[in-house]
């Protein structure tokens, strides 16, 4: 299999290659150009290039690791893609337009191996990590499918990201690179299922990049019944990861938190929802149960309101995610569980 071309490697042997066949030495940067500012799926699209290197570099190298298989479009303006990988595995990303605001929802692992028990991609199990092309190149392709780099990126669509940090890192570091993507450090969110390793790992950068914890239940109790043992951390280490990534980064940490009908959606769970995001100095983002198969249910608008009430209530900022896609399997890991069963595939084909 031919290398991709995005990461540091690759690009400093294209850099010695291009030199050692005496090319000019703008030659590089027209490469450059054309993946990151002009975002090419091709060598073929880099038409200031002479025709026989661009067959040469397509020979050697590739612009775009990625193979779309689906594409799906909700009213909401929602789009959302499915991939293919070189190797078989499947990953999904999304394109999220708010008025002028432009978000890319990306993926770090082809499924997960975290489990939480109300996720799709969690019920699809994990196949690998992804590489730090493949992470970058969702983002290319959704800047090519909408003709102008996307403004911010979120890092909550498959996987857990802090689980698969060695690539994550050369990835953001691409993405925010101005001679690159140039997408805003403030810009980019990082979401985690709470690895404290990977916390304080990611706060030893001190990069202004905004770290988001899928909580999910205040207690260690319900926790246990949401998260299974394998990747969950204690609570207690989970803030005190908090607590680090703030003193690092000067970053408010969100805690994002899936309302569950009866489950995690009681009064007492707000109010200990709010004495944790209190002594974290955290804000909260609720976010209403994205209905899959599963038997997971969102609470009424009545009691989502009520809660957020009651977090505003105790001074803690809280916001409620409005729900868009859900007319193309929005939620992470629907699409691909659709498409394995259409095609009789299953996660571990």
């Amino acid at each position: 299999m031919k290398p991709a071309l995005k990461s540091a490697e690759e690009e400093t042997r294209l850099r010695d290659w291009l030199t050692a066949r005496g090319e000019p030495a703008f030659r590089f940067g027209q490469v450059q150009s054309w993946l990151y500012r002009r975002y090419a799926l091709g060598f073929d699209r880099m038409v200031n290039l002479p025709l026989s290197l661009r067959r040469e570099l397509a020979d050697r190298w590739q612009a775009f690791s990625l193979v779309l298989e689906q594409e799906l479009s909700a009213p909401d303006g929602t789009r959302k893609f499915l991939f293919r990988l070189a190797d078989g595995a499947c990953i999904e990303s999304v394109l999220i337009r708010s008025g002028k605001r432009t978000t890319a929802c990306i993926s770090t692992q082809a499924g997960c191996p975290v489990g939480c028990v109300f996720c799709a991609t969690g019920r699809a199990g994990f196949v690998r990590d992804l590489r730090t092309a493949e992470i970058v190149d969702q983002v290319v392709f959704l800047c090519n499918a909408l003709n102008e780099r996307v403004r911010n990126v979120v890092v909550m669509g498959m996987g857990e990201p802090l689980l698969n940090l060695s690539e994550l890192i050369p990835a953001l570091e691409c993405l925010c690179d101005p001679g690159r993507l140039g997408v805003g450090d403030r810009h980019v969110t990082v979401s985690t299922s709470g690895i404290v390793p990977g916390i304080i790992e990611l706060a030893r950068f001190r990069r202004q990049w905004n770290l988001a914890v899928s909580l999910h239940a205040a207690t260690e109790a319900l926790r246990r019944r949401l998260i299974p043992a394998g990747h969950r951390h204690p609570i207690a280490e989970i803030a005190d990861a908090c607590r680090t990534y703030r003193a690092e980064t000067r970053r408010i940490v969100t805690f994002e938190y899936v309302l569950l009908a009866g489950i995690n959606d009681s009064d007492r769970d707000c109010r200990a929802l709010a004495d944790l995001s209190r002594g974290v100095g955290a804000k909260v983002n609720l976010i209403p149960c994205n209905r899959t198969e599963g038997r997971f249910l969102s609470p009424p608008r009545s009691r989502i309101d009520r809660f957020a009430a009651g977090l505003r209530y105790a001074g803690i900022a809280v916001s409620v995610r409005q729900s868009r896609g859900q007319a193309i399997q929005g939620a992470c890991g629907q699409l691909h569980r659709v498409f394995a069963g259409s095609s009789g595939q299953t996660p571990e084909d």
